[in-house]
């Protein structure tokens, strides 16, 4: 206990027996039982020693008598109640509730209800609102207990009005607690709670003494007395603590002077605070009776016995202070700081230093939650927090930070309990940091708003979080890592998921800081068996993370691939050909360069599936994978030659033939001018000859098939693509075939190729057979003309009668098919001639009376006119507003 209040003499051995009391401002309103009313003034003395318990009343109060009136009431005056706003004093006396002026010298009735005789007390509703422009609205609402009614008034121009039919209770009132619109009747042995409205609740009774006590307290609860203990409930009639008060005595009578609670006992005035709860102080003051706080003035209440009065005057805060800290009060100390009478940033500096020091003790009493929420409502620097736990704080940070006590030592299960209390706060530090900038003023750290510092503390909040999560979860350090905003401190976070061997996590840090050598490094040395047992003893984590490094890193993929394609060459190729869009970004070209230097088996395969799959069009790789297929095909037909017995070669090798011709047949990028001279001149005849065709020497390539390969049907196909293709280049392409075959001596000869026999056949015979039936077969592909020219002159005209017939018929179609498009020309060009005549003919007539359809003005001499489609006549610059 210590001393919160003084207790200062007012009047002493008064000669009339005090009933009731009310105070307000520098005022004491005392009513007797003889129905004396006595005002006194009690003004503060000027000296004020604050260090001593014992002053004198000369030096500490002046008390005056202003004003009595002997003849107030006939009867004991049992109730009093001043509202100074409207200048009246409300009274009890003979069982009636009467309304007096304060501004008049003896207290003269304003008015008595009438209706409220038979009255045994009543309560007040004092309603103080401050409007926009500054001014006070008071609103006074009374209820008045008239045996089992309760009355409700309100006051309007000097009167109580009723505003709502009386209320029904089931037993007289002995006493009323009012707080918004609910009512706390005390009645004899129980309490319950009425609603303006009409709704009622029974609570509990009153204990083994039936007189009840009921007080309204600020925040819009009650205090109900039972036995030595006080319950606190809200408006609706719910417990607000988990406790009660509990008194030395049963108290007669309640106060409050937040934040203590005052309770009147027979043997003395005690003073205790609701939270936490505290005996604060006894004050042995005899026989007291009576007692009322001042209307608006906190920390002075009057306590009154029927011959004395005393004053209770809070001591000054600053006196306090020092005895509840030292105590280690700090949840009183707080609300006693917050009434401190100072300048509004010394209060909070003061408030915010006591709050800390509260959140250091709930920490030392291992109520870690409600301790590390204290500091984030504070804005405390992380760093102080963290420096409460062993081994999270770098050793140059914990040497800087200072605290009130030893910190206390965890371990085992509180240790676990205080992480995760720290994860909490940290996640809502770090949300706090990330959602806002630092703004100059804040508390965190007392500086102002620098990046550099933001950064700072997001560096000490993250890292701190990795050794948490380490501790408790470690499934969470993976998605802490991954985050693209982590600030973690690289060398101690390293050390930590080394310590903790957390090599995954250890890859995604390296990862996120662009430290990928390094990470690379690390999986190369997992998956080469370093580590045994390590989860990244595979060659896939390193595939997997060379997938998605991206083009910038062209060189650092070339670098790791290499052991990986070594080791799993079909795996490796994965590194550049998977379908993700950093893979298919890479530049090709230089892939292709790096496969095929280092890698040669692997750089068909990257072409096929760029070309195949990713539809590349670059004609360079076009011409790259032809030649990759020439040489694969040249490669295998010397194994062939080595060992003839292998069916294996023998299928890979047509396999290989069949790809390169369908490639050089379908690809539009392939450029064959570029590759046509690394193609040898002694094998790979047809698809030299479609690279021939592809650069429209069609002679050459038919001479390849019908003089040295003697495959005619391979020609004829090759006839019927080209003339199909559509090309006018091509349309003589079954003239240079049947050419070939007449007079195959005649024929375009290819430098350099060697023929099957290995030289060339000079001297051919003429297949006028093969001639002939193509002649029947295509006769409307061949010129007619040209083809007489080289058939030989011995061909009888029976055999060709048939082609002449066909290629007369064929020519005779056309010749009416251009015949008809003449004659539908000329008819269209005969319309259009009518069409242009009709026109011409047409001719528009201006005056002064003709008017433009958008402007409504008259045509001047110099205007330029337009005459629209719908024969309507405008201005010239009119007409484009009349498209509009």
């Amino acid at each position: 206990m210590y001393d919160a209040y003084e207790a200062l003499p007012i009047l002493e051995k008064l000669p009339l027996q005090i009933e009731s009391i009310a105070a307000y401002d520098e005022h004491l309103l005392v009513g007797t039982q003889q129905g004396h009313l006595l005002m006194y003034s009690v003004l503060q003395g000027t000296t004020n020693n604050s260090n001593s318990s014992d002053h004198s009343l000369g030096s500490r109060c002046e008390v005056h008598l202003l004003r009595s009136n002997k003849y107030f009431a006939k009867k004991p005056i049992q109730q009093l109640a001043v509202v100074p706003e409207h200048q009246i004093l409300i009274s009890l006396s003979d069982y009636l509730v009467s309304v007096h002026d304060l501004a008049v010298f003896n207290f003269p009735v304003i008015t008595s209800i009438n209706k409220s005789r038979g009255a045994t007390c009543f309560s007040l509703d004092v309603n103080r609102q401050t409007s926009l422009t500054g001014e006070i609205a008071v609103a006074v609402r009374l209820c008045v207990a008239v045996k089992r009614k309760l009355q409700l008034f309100y006051w309007k121009n000097r009167e109580f009005r009723e505003f709502c039919p009386d209320l029904t209770v089931p037993d007289t009132p002995r006493t009323i607690g009012w707080c918004r619109e609910t009512l706390c009747l005390g009645f004899k042995g129980e309490y319950s709670l009425h609603k303006l409205d009409g709704d009622q609740r029974d609570l509990f009774p009153t204990g083994k003494q039936p007189e009840p006590l009921v007080c309204a307290l600020q925040g819009d609860k009650f205090a109900l007395g039972r036995d030595e203990q006080t319950i606190l409930i809200d408006i609706d009639g719910n417990p607000c603590t988990k406790y009660t008060i509990t008194w030395s005595e049963k108290p007669n009578l309640l106060v409050e002077d937040s934040p203590f609670v005052l309770g009147v006992l027979p043997s003395c005035i005690e003073v205790r605070a609701a939270k936490p709860r505290l005996l604060v102080q006894r004050l042995e003051l005899s026989r007291a009776r009576f007692i009322t706080p001042v209307i608006s003035k906190h920390g002075q209440i009057y306590v009154a016995s029927p011959s004395h009065v005393w004053c209770l005057h809070l001591v000054p805060v600053h006196l306090q202070l020092p005895r509840l800290l030292e105590d280690k009060h700090f949840q009183l100390a707080i609300e006693l700081a917050n009434l401190f009478c100072e300048p509004e940033d010394i209060r909070t500096q003061r408030v915010q230093h006591i709050q800390s020091l509260f959140a250091f003790d709930l920490f030392q009493k291992h109520h870690f939650d409600e301790s590390l929420q204290l500091f984030f409502k504070l804005s405390t620097d992380p760093s102080y927090v963290i420096g409460l736990f062993p081994d999270l704080l770098p050793v140059e940070f914990r040497k800087k930070v200072e605290y009130p006590e030893t910190v206390p030592i965890l371990q085992g299960r509180d240790l676990d309990l205080a992480v995760l209390a720290l994860i909490k706060y940290l996640t809502e530090v770090r949300n706090d940091l990330m959602s806002q900038n630092i703004k100059a003023g804040s508390n965190i750290m007392d500086v102002g708003s620098s990046l550099k510092l933001r950064r700072q503390l997001l560096e000490i909040v993250d890292t701190t979080l990795l050794k948490c999560y380490l501790l408790t979860n470690d499934a969470l350090v993976a998605s802490l890592l991954r985050l693209r905003d982590n600030h973690c401190h690289l060398a101690e976070s390293e050390r930590a998921l080394k310590r903790h061997h957390k090599h995954s996590e250890l890859i995604i840090l390296y990862q996120t800081r662009g430290l990928h050598r390094k990470a690379l490094e690390l999986l190369k040395k997992h998956a080469n068996g370093e580590e045994i047992g390590s989860p990244l003893s595979h060659h896939e984590r390193t595939i997997h993370y060379l997938q998605h490094l991206g083009s910038e890193h062209i060189d650092l993929i070339f670098d790791f691939a290499t052991w990986v394609i070594q080791s799993h060459p079909e795996d490796g190729l994965k590194i550049f050909i998977e379908d993700l869009p950093e893979v298919e970004e890479l530049p090709r070209a230089k892939v292709y360069d790096f496969l095929y230097k280092n890698h040669r088996s692997l750089a068909l395969s990257y072409l096929e599936h760029i070309i195949y799959e990713w539809q590349d069009s670059n004609a360079l790789l076009h011409n790259a994978l032809a030649i990759l297929y020439k040489d694969k095909i040249l490669r295998l037909g010397k194994k062939l030659l080595e060992d003839s017995s292998d069916p294996s070669f023998q299928l890979e090798h047509q396999d290989a033939k069949a790809k390169l011709r369908s490639f050089l047949e379908i690809s539009r990028n392939c450029l064959p001018e570029a590759i046509l001279h690394q193609f040898p001149h002694d094998c790979l005849l047809e698809e030299r000859a479609i690279l021939l065709g592809k650069l429209g020497r069609h002679e050459q390539a038919l001479s390849i098939y019908t003089n040295i390969l003697k495959d005619m049907p391979a020609a004829l196909e090759y006839c019927n693509i080209c003339f199909q293709s559509g090309s006018p280049a091509n349309k003589e392409v079954y003239y240079y075939y049947l050419r070939l075959l007449l007079l195959p001596n005649e024929g375009t000869q290819i430098p350099g190729l060697a023929y099957p026999t290995g030289k060339p056949l000079l001297q051919q015979e003429p297949d006028v057979k093969t001639a002939i039936e193509t002649l029947d077969r295509f006769p409307s592909r061949i010129d007619p003309i040209k083809i007489l020219q080289i058939l030989p002159a011995t061909i009888p005209l029976n055999e060709i009668k048939r082609f002449l017939q066909r290629s007369l018929e064929a020519c005779a179609s056309q010749r009416r098919e251009l015949q008809l498009l003449r004659g539908l020309l000329y008819a269209e060009h005969l319309q259009v001639h009518e069409k242009r005549i009709e026109y011409q003919n047409q001719k528009v007539v201006i005056t002064e009376s003709n008017i433009c359809h958008v402007c409504k003005k008259r045509f001047g001499n110099q205007s330029a006119f337009v005459r629209c489609a719908s024969g309507d006549i405008v201005h010239f610059s009119c007409q484009e507003k009349l498209v509009q």
